[in-house]
């Protein structure tokens, strides 16, 4: 190695422990690492000089390597505000259609249908000429000159290659480019001018996902509210990330009258939705600024002896019911003559009482053929008549109930489950791979050890199986039924052949690649539990499995909290959970937590996955749940130089010690991994 390549890889390595990646770069560049280079342009965003270096990279591949790092190119000219540079090489790859998706992304509708139109695959794309080659506008300044001088696509371009991200915005909004608007609203972090871009171009799920990450301190907060509770209501359905949106727009009360209606709307939802505490909360709210309005006294009282519900209803059916009893045990009862008791007799000492006569021994019992009994002590005296110690004998000599027979290869289980194979065996009881003699399919068999069947942990089972048939999605593992074979019960369920990601994560490190696609992968599953009002609570690498086909699927939802349930399978106080995996909140009132306690979790996951070690640790529980509460962890970057800034910032927001610092879905996570996988 020369002595200018070796200077070049060290100021380059020098460069990236310092996150200067524009200067890293470059020094790969001269070093001739090109790879090398297009990695720290784009672990800094410098998209330009990633997509050049990418072409550089491409030209050194094979055909079959190619065209994966050409299309990466394209994108990177896409980011940098270089679309038809973008486009050229979508359509040099025959990427007709990538073209054509890249340009509707933007609002450019004009050029899509050309491009789409055009069968040469020379198309020359119009209005973008002065972005991208006049270099007067490349500063801020000069992007200002060309929108105070009218030339507004122009002015628009420059912003965008810039990553002047809210210039970019503002002009494409008032160009009535709303999609194109609303993605540079989102870049820009301005979450409401977002979901208000994509309101106007009648996209509602992505306003939508926008409008809930609005933080209660942004100025727009209670008109975010508002929005979202309107779409929930042309919906008829209240999703859960509305819930945690609104939770401090109800709690504060109705501080103008023109938010009266969306008070009542998101009360009637609750309603809907059969929750009655919080429909009657909103009531209340309307009722303290406007008692008269439409009717909400009425509907309020209608909600409160809704609320108090099934227990009082019950409790006045048993009172009923027992007065009933009382009546007909009257009506029924002999009469006892009363007896007279006089204070006399009250005083008067009990007699004493004889000691009972000792029992005679028990005959000798006759040998039986083939069989032993153990016989207790009884009664039969040696004068007692042949028919009374006939029947002793026949006493003694009746069969014990039988035992079912014990777990094992080859048993049929009630009938109709034959046991295959073992393929799991733990503190909690055993899993076999069986087959379902009556439907002709292979499924999984999980029993619970007898001495494990209690009250609660029966509960937990009736409980993951009806929230697992709620949820359909291929992220989610299917369970089927809830039996009992003697005194153990059992789950029947989905066949998996693969193990779970602890297993996998004890065993090796994850490339980066394959812990993005997987994290998407449970963001997915869960979005999908979370849209159900369901919080898992129990999210960590052992409730994930990976199928042999490089399918995630989530499992285990035995202590999983519904958001409206009354009474759940824990108590105020009680922590739960996996100690490494558990949100601040969940160690200090596991009862309540929200969704984000799930997301919490999933950066804990992804810590790990990324650095090969969980956040905090330890070997005992306590130290570990301080440390969630009061510690900071170590920056993932720190523990692989690999990790990019914007993959790191990612996982640290997730683990951010207050909910409403975090990222808010599993639908937003989903979406900002992919962006980053598609790098």
């Amino acid at each position: 190695m020369d002595d200018d390549r070796k200077r070049a890889l060290a100021e380059a390595r020098a460069a990236e422990k310092r996150s200067d990646w524009k200067a890293a770069g470059d020094a790969f560049a001269r070093a001739g690492e090109s790879e090398e280079a297009a990695r720290a342009y784009l672990s800094g965003g410098e998209f330009a000089q990633a997509a050049q270096t990418l072409l550089r990279v491409a030209s050194s591949r094979s055909a079959a390597e190619r065209k994966g790092v050409l299309v990466k190119a394209a994108i990177c000219f896409s980011r940098a505000g270089d679309v038809p540079q973008a486009v050229r090489v979508f359509l040099d790859l025959g990427e007709r259609q990538r073209a054509v998706d890249l340009l509707r992304s933007l609002g450019d509708t004009v050029n899509a249908a050309r491009v789409e139109t055009d069968r040469t695959g020379r198309v020359q794309l119009v209005g973008y000429a002065a972005a991208v080659h006049d270099r007067s506008a490349q500063d801020v300044e000069a992007a200002r000159r060309l929108e105070a001088a009218g030339k507004k696509e122009a002015a628009l371009e420059a912003y965008a290659a810039l990553k002047q991200w809210g210039d970019a915005a503002r002009i494409a909004r008032a160009l009535g480019k709303h999609e194109r608007a609303a993605v540079y609203f989102a870049e820009a972090d301005l979450p409401f001018d977002a979901a208000e871009s994509f309101l106007a171009c009648r996209d509602r799920d992505r306003a939508l996902s926008h409008y809930v990450t609005v933080s209660p301190e942004d100025p727009a907060y209670r008109q975010a509210c508002a929005r979202a509770i309107t779409i929930c209501a042309d919906r008829s359905t209240l999703s859960f990330d509305v819930e945690q949106l609104t939770t401090e727009f109800v709690g504060s009360g109705v501080q103008q009258d023109d938010e009266l209606p969306t008070f009542y709307a998101i009360a009637l939802l609750y309603e809907a939705q059969q929750s009655f505490d919080q429909a009657a909360a909103c009531y209340r709210k309307i009722v303290e600024r406007a008692p008269s309005y439409r009717d909400v006294e009425a509907r309020l009282r209608a909600c409160v002896d809704e609320d108090r519900g099934t227990s009082a209803k019950d409790f006045d059916r048993i009172v009923k019911e027992e007065q009933s009893f009382r009546e007909a045990v009257k009506r029924h009862a002999t009469p006892v003559a009363p007896t007279a008791w006089s204070a006399a007799d009250l005083d008067r000492p009990l007699p004493e009482l004889r000691d009972l006569p000792a029992l005679p021994d028990l005959p000798a019992l006759p040998d039986l053929p083939g069989r032993q009994f153990a016989v207790a002590a009884s009664p039969v005296s040696p004068a007692a008549p042949p028919a009374a110690v006939a029947a002793t004998h026949l006493f003694a000599r009746q069969p014990a109930p039988l035992a079912v027979e014990p777990l094992r290869e080859g048993l049929v289980v009630n009938g109709r489950y034959r046991l295959d194979k073992k393929i799991g065996q733990g503190g909690m009881g055993a899993v076999f791979k069986a087959f379902d003699l009556d439907l002709d399919e292979a499924i999984a068999m999980k029993f619970l050890a007898a001495g494990l069947v209690d009250e609660e942990t029966v509960g937990r089972f009736k409980q993951e199986v009806s929230l697992s048939r709620q949820f359909s999605h291929p992220n989610i593992i299917r369970l089927y039924d809830l039996g009992t074979y003697g005194d153990s019960k059992y789950l029947t369920m989905e066949l998996l052949e693969g193990e779970d990601l602890g297993a996998v994560l004890k065993r090796e490190k994850l490339p980066l690649d394959k812990a993005i696609t997987l994290l998407i992968q449970a963001c997915r599953a869960l979005q999908v539990v979370h849209d159900h009002g369901v919080v898992h609570r129990d999210v960590k690498p052992d409730n994930f499995f990976l199928t042999k086909s490089g399918v995630l699927k989530v499992m285990d939802f035995g202590i999983a909290k519904r958001s409206n349930a009354r009474k759940g399978l824990t108590r105020a106080g009680v922590t739960a959970g996996t100690p490494q995996y558990i949100a601040p909140e969940q160690a200090n009132d596991f009862g309540n937590v929200t969704h984000l306690a799930d997301l919490y979790a999933l950066g804990c996951i992804a810590y790990r996955m990324l650095t090969g070690q969980v956040p905090f640790d330890g070997n005992e529980v306590l130290p570990i749940l301080v440390a969630h509460l009061t510690q900071e962890p170590a920056s993932p970057r720190t523990l692989d130089p690999a990790i990019s800034p914007e993959l790191e910032a990612i996982v640290l927001r997730l683990l951010a010690k207050q909910p409403a610092e975090r990222i808010q879905s599993c639908r937003e996570l989903a979406a900002q991994l992919a962006r980053i996988a598609a790098k």
